[in-house]
């Protein structure tokens, strides 16, 4: 299974002393948040133990979150350290589907027996049980 993650990174200066923050984020763990970047601003304070109602955290939630060393879904996110939650975002819808599908590929077809036709149907299948499911009449 793919991993799908980036490297959160920030730096700050709190009552004197200076705390460079980084956390490896788990796409998939994150990505249904309503608000993403402050799911990983919670998770670089945990790394650190910084308590999410002090004024520490207000200053760190100041500072742009930086993100490197984009795997999966992640890879052409990233410009110069700034995430594009939106195709982030989409990347990810598409490689779980894509996971869901070869899956049923995998115990429903032999190797080889599968079309590129085929998988676009499949995967239109797919997008449209998901799109009624989340939109019921």
């Amino acid at each position: 299974m793919i991993v799908h993650s980036l490297l959160a990174s920030l730096s700050f200066d709190y009552q004197g002393e200076r705390h460079d923050l980084q956390s490896l984020v788990n796409i998939a763990e994150v990505i249904d948040h309503e608000d993403f970047f402050r799911s990983v601003y919670l998770q670089l304070a945990k790394s650190i133990e910084i308590d999410v109602y002090s004024y520490q955290f207000e200053v760190m939630m100041d500072q742009n979150i930086q993100f490197s060393a984009a795997k999966g879904c992640a890879q052409g996110c990233l410009e110069e350290g700034t995430l594009d939650l939106t195709t982030l975002r989409k990347n990810f819808e598409q490689a779980s589907s894509d996971q869901i599908i070869q899956v049923i590929i995998d115990k429903y077809f032999r190797p080889g027996e599968v079309s590129n036709d085929m998988k676009k149907a499949l995967t239109e299948a797919f997008r449209m049980g998901k799109t009624s499911i989340q939109k019921p009449d």
